[in-house]
């Protein structure tokens, strides 16, 4: 081609159309979303700082914490589910296909050890309340007498809280280097795609359970901590594993190696007290305490209760795949059930107890309201102490009951729920129920006897766990 054709072509500007037809104009580029937008109006604020942090910050935040124990008070199979799945949990092991192998012989055997005698209910009582707290014993009593004979001595309470600080630092040091190495087994676990940083993460859980772990926890914590961020570095690195790992560096916040500490605390504890001869009893009872505690072993058979054999059933069973693969829903309920034990946001004794009575096999959980009187809101107040307790049991081949008792000095009121089946024949055992109390030291009150409709939650029984809950008690 010509090469001042080339040069025309080059300078035609306007396309070659029909002057008679309509041009369509150039649709402008849109951006476009998976979104649809609902709402196109002005936003009238910027999003505080509180959901700003809410939503970078993957723990939960207190708002959220609230209202998840808000729904476990008020779920009622908080109080069903271990009676239910304890039971049902025993009779799914019996019809296991390796009903002859030594496994399920062992956790057979536990199960018999879980339960305990009608004669020997009080001392497993005794067992769980030791159990719940170690702040029990003459040296927390000695402290108690001391802060009520003078409430008005600031500088002996604050003594006093350094102290219990300090001991419980030096007393859960075990235990905090045993749960750090559990999740670390469950990273491993979690992560074992990734070769190498599995066998670094078993390596470590490893040394944490090794005997002498405490001696070099400083240098254990810097090797955990840059491990878990080679972790979270990691592709396979998930929100769940996230929660382990904050876990993990929560518990190594709590380890405290430094014993200056403890003994900081007790000699301006010493100060404070009033006299050579408390001092010395002061000083006996620590002894005491801390040689009690070096002889406490975990999961010890020195001291064996039903609930230190449901602990073995439940650690058992969670090595087993097969006894999982049939029962794991069972055995998180239990957990769930036992998750909602006492703690700052359900303030109550919480006791379980599965009972032999000749034939007749029962499993029972109590919870207790020391301070009974706050749940009373619609009776004035007389200055009496009052004890709460709600008792949940299931009877084999009966069903389920609750008996609700209200302790007033040497009074109680209790109302019992039974099956609609054996209402009437409760109902008729008033008389025998009075006689047999007039030969103790207690009288009954009022009396209800009536049908269970329906199993009822915490909260239903314990009016005033809306109100405690919403802070921590710090009275010693």
């Amino acid at each position: 081609m010509p090469l001042y054709a080339m040069a025309d072509i080059l300078r035609v500007t306007t396309p070659l159309v029909n002057r008679s037809q309509a041009l369509e104009p150039k649709s402008s580029a849109e951006l476009t979303s998976q979104f649809p937008l609902q709402d196109v109006s002005r936003v009238p604020k910027t999003g505080s700082q509180g959901e700003i942090l809410g939503q970078n910050n993957g723990m939960v935040q207190q708002e959220e914490t609230s209202a998840l124990l808000l729904s476990l008070l008020k779920d009622p199979s908080v109080t069903v589910s271990f009676l239910k799945n304890i039971s049902a949990m025993e009779a799914l092991i019996r019809l296991l296909p390796q009903n002859n192998n030594p496994f399920t012989q062992e956790l057979e055997q536990m199960f018999g050890e879980m339960l305990v005698s009608a004669d020997g209910i009080a001392e497993e009582m005794a067992k769980q309340k030791d159990a719940s707290t170690m702040f029990h014993g003459a040296l927390f009593d000695l402290l108690r007498a001391e802060l009520r004979q003078h409430p008005g001595q600031q500088e002996l309470r604050d003594a006093t809280v350094s102290f219990l600080k300090a001991l419980t630092l030096f007393a859960t040091r075990q235990e905090i280097l045993g749960s750090v190495a559990n999740s670390l087994r469950y990273l491993e676990s979690s992560l074992f795609s990734s070769k190498a940083l599995a066998q670094k993460l078993g390596d470590l859980a490893r040394r944490y359970e090794a005997e002498d772990a405490a001696e070099h926890a400083r240098a254990l914590r810097q090797e955990t901590l840059a491990a878990l961020q080679e972790a979270q570095d990691s592709i396979l690195f998930s929100d769940k594993t996230a929660k382990i790992a904050k876990m993990v560096i929560y518990n190594l916040s709590r380890y405290n190696d430094n014993d200056d500490f403890l003994r900081e605390s007790v000699s301006r504890m010493l100060q404070q007290l009033h006299g050579d001869g408390l001092r010395d009893r002061f000083l006996q009872s620590l002894e005491d305490f801390l040689l009690q505690m070096q002889q406490r072993q975990p999961g010890g058979a020195e001291n064996p209760s039903a609930m230190g054999a449901l602990a073995r059933i439940l650690e058992r069973q969670a090595d087993s795949e097969t006894v999982m693969a049939a029962n794991a829903e069972r055995v998180e309920r239990i957990i769930y059930s036992l998750l909602s034990s006492p703690c700052n946001f359900t303030p109550l004794l919480h006791f379980v107890l599965p009972v032999q009575y000749e034939n007749l096999q029962s499993f029972a959980e109590i919870w207790i309201n020391p301070n009974g009187e706050e749940d009373e809101r619609d009776r004035a107040p007389d200055g009496k102490n009052t004890i709460h307790m709600l008792l949940s049991f299931e009877i084999a081949s009966i069903g389920r009951f609750e008996l609700e008792l209200f302790v007033r000095e040497k009074t109680i009121d209790f109302s019992l729920y039974c099956p609609p089946a054996y209402t009437a024949v409760y109902g008729g055992m008033e008389g025998e129920l009075r006689r047999c109390a007039d030969q103790t030291d207690y009288r009954i009150g009022e009396v209800r006897i009536d049908r269970l409709e329906r199993p009822r939650s915490l909260m239903d029984v314990f009016k005033s766990l809306p109100y405690r809950r919403t802070g921590v008690d710090v009275k010693i």
